[in-house]
């Protein structure tokens, strides 16, 4: 192992070069290999004779030159190495309120890999999972992080050139926390505060100060996304018919003016901008209106597009944002957000297309966001690959092909990209088009819906699912796998094997029963508890994942899935042994016709969450 003597380096980055020492790969020692850092315009590494030196433009992109250092070292091999960042700031968003909320574990883990890819900069998707004392509810059983948490992340953070940056809702996006009593005169519509009212503000004013009492940086993300209800529920009630927009700019302005008394630098989505202009947003034939333009008070615009393959779409839409006269970013995706599994194709196309297009905009701050919609059921970590992606694309003004793209992998994470790769094809099937541009996930359909009366039976029919997920099930087996990525390899693996064993038992279950076959049911029903098995082996696996970055708060929800798919394989197994005894001559669940949901097209097979997948009935409510 190589040995560095990091009392050679400067101060600052002594505590952060010690914190990645076991994440890089090498030892403290006074008798170690001594680097000259020096502050610089572009990221510059040399290694040669055992002599070693990085320039570095600030401090997160010296740590992602000593990884490619400290990985040379270790080979035997001289390093010359010349990178530019094509943008100032630049870094992940973890979401943290769709059930799976970072624990400090795993939040020092998105750190050190930020730090040790070279990026500088976190947003913190918080809805309400932070501490607000005022509030005891806020977040109550949510895996909110508790104010000395948040602090001592980022401590940790600021060591290794990291700024953390809370990313909260200041408007929309609020369904969670208004099921509690002490927002009930905050509602306007489900989700929505009520603009206008003061106990909204003397809210506002409370969550803000406590989002940024843990952090150093002044900035702040507001949120204020997606909010297509404001002002149709109590605020009409209260004030007639008015016109979004109105009712738009009034909360803005009221919240800018309580970022300002607090010094803060907002940020906010940009996408209600362009509903108040009366277009879809990112239509690039968009025009703002005076009003709009004239009465956006001073907040950054972050643009959010993880959808689009066309880089003169994106460029074309930088520049409407530019016309605001307000500053300008953007936030491309690690989908994470497909099902269980990353969709690495759709990544890498809009990811390629978007970061591109804002290099020829000059736009100055860029995000990758990772989703975690409906449940947060894939794990951040299994984005590593397409979070390699994108940090490439910050060092090099081309994105890295194949070839590139898992070198960099190896050096920088010391991971394989092929076994990455494996993950894209739980939802990308031979018979459907390359990418998965349509983010069909036919790997989530397939676990969750019912063994007698599947609802993408229809959907599906015309796929070979069983020879599909067979193949992958046995690539994953034989997949390259780390200390680090071990046990979310393993849990991949698991998914595979239910997905393989639960096609071939829905496939054998109906032909038999259509048959009037008896014998082969019964041959049917001995596999069924080798289904509920696996279950539990993949239940099991995602449960250490899970634990190792994230609260124990909203894995009940999985336990829920996870339970309802076992007690599934025992009523099945009632049912046929019914219909096998004769004590029932028809099954209606295999006699239900079945029907097309949607239409499937070439790109598509359909696409569920949980609640759409498992069945027509209702999950909850009245």
């Amino acid at each position: 192992m190589v040995t560095i003597n990091i009392d050679a380096l400067p101060q600052d980055l002594r505590t952060g070069a010690t914190e990645l020492a076991d994440e890089i790969g090498f030892r403290i020692g006074e008798t170690g290999l001594a680097i000259t850092a020096t502050p610089a315009q572009t990221l510059t590494v040399q290694l040669t004779n055992g002599q070693a030196a990085i320039g570095y433009p600030f401090r997160a992109a010296f740590f992602r030159g000593l990884n490619a250092l400290v990985q040379a070292a270790r080979d035997g091999a001289d390093l010359t190495l010349d990178e530019t960042p094509q943008f100032t700031t630049t870094g992940l968003m973890v979401d943290m309120s769709r059930n799976a909320a970072l624990s400090l574990a795993g939040l020092k883990k998105m750190i050190r890999l930020s730090a040790k890819l070279g990026l500088n900069s976190s947003l913190l998707y918080m809805e309400d999972v932070y501490e607000v004392k005022a509030y005891p509810y806020w977040g109550y059983q949510r895996g909110r992080l508790t104010q000395s948490e948040l602090k001592a992340a980022d401590d940790y953070a600021d060591a290794l050139g990291v700024e953390l940056i809370p990313c909260i809702q200041t408007l929309g996006h609020l369904l969670n926390p208004m099921r509690w009593p002490f927002m009930n005169q905050m509602i306007d519509m489900p989700g929505i505060l009520l603009v206008g009212e003061d106990k909204t503000y003397e809210f506002l004013a409370t969550i803000l100060k406590n989002a940024m009492a843990p952090f150093r940086t002044k900035k702040i993300h507001i949120g204020m996304d997606e909010a297509h209800a404001l002002g149709r529920g109590r605020y009409q009630d209260q004030h007639g018919p008015v016109d979004q927009t109105t009712i738009m700019l009034e909360h803005v302005n009221k919240v800018i003016a309580l970022t300002e008394k607090m010094g803060l630098e907002p940020i906010m989505w940009s996408d209600m901008w362009f509903n108040a202009a009366g277009y879809g947003y990112g239509d690039p034939k968009t025009v703002f209106p005076a009003k709009v333009k004239d009465q956006i008070p001073k907040v950054n615009l972050m643009y959010w597009d993880y959808y689009n393959n066309s880089q003169e779409n994106y460029e074309a839409v930088f520049r409407l944002h530019q016309q605001l006269g307000v500053p300008v970013s953007f936030a491309t995706g690690v989908w994470t957000w497909n099902g269980l599994a990353p969709n690495y194709g759709k990544t890498m196309q809009t990811m390629k297309a978007g970061m591109t297009a804002a290099k020829n905009v000059g736009l100055d701050t860029v995000y990758a966001t990772m989703w975690g919609d409906d449940g947060g059921e894939t794990p951040f970590t299994a984005g590593a690959l397409g979070i390699q992606y994108f940090a490439e694309q910050i060092y090099h003004h081309e994105a890295p092909g194949a070839a590139a793209l898992a070198t960099a992998f190896a050096t920088y994470q010391q991971k394989t990209a092929a076994t990455y790769l494996l993950l894209d094809q739980f939802d990308q099937l031979s018979e459907l088009t390359a990418g998965n541009p349509d983010a069909t996930n036919p790997s989530k359909v397939v676990l969750y819906e019912d063994l007698l009366h599947p609802l993408f039976a229809k959907n599906l029919a015309k796929v070979d699912l069983l020879g599909h997920y067979t193949q992958l099930a046995q690539a994953l087996d034989a997949a390259t796998t780390t200390p680090d990525d071990g046990d979310l390899i393993t849990f991949y693996r698991a998914l595979a094997q239910v997905l393989a064993t639960k096609v071939a038992v829905m496939d054998q279950t109906r032909q038999a029963y259509e048959a009037g076959d008896k014998a082969t049911m019964r041959a049917v029903l001995a596999r069924l508890p080798e289904l509920a098995a696996q279950y539990r082996t993949l239940q099991q696996a995602h449960r250490a994942v899970w634990f190792s970055i994230n609260s124990p708060f909203g894995w009940e929800v999985m336990d829920v899935r996870y339970g309802g798919l076992i007690l599934s394989c025992e009523t099945a197994a009632w049912r046929l042994t019914q219909w096998c005894d004769g004590r029932v001559d028809q099954l209606a669940e295999l006699d239900e016709p079945q029907l097309l949901l949607g239409q499937p097209t070439a790109s598509s097979v359909g696409r569920g969450l949980y609640a759409d997948t498992v069945t027509v009935s209702k999950l909850s409510g009245v």
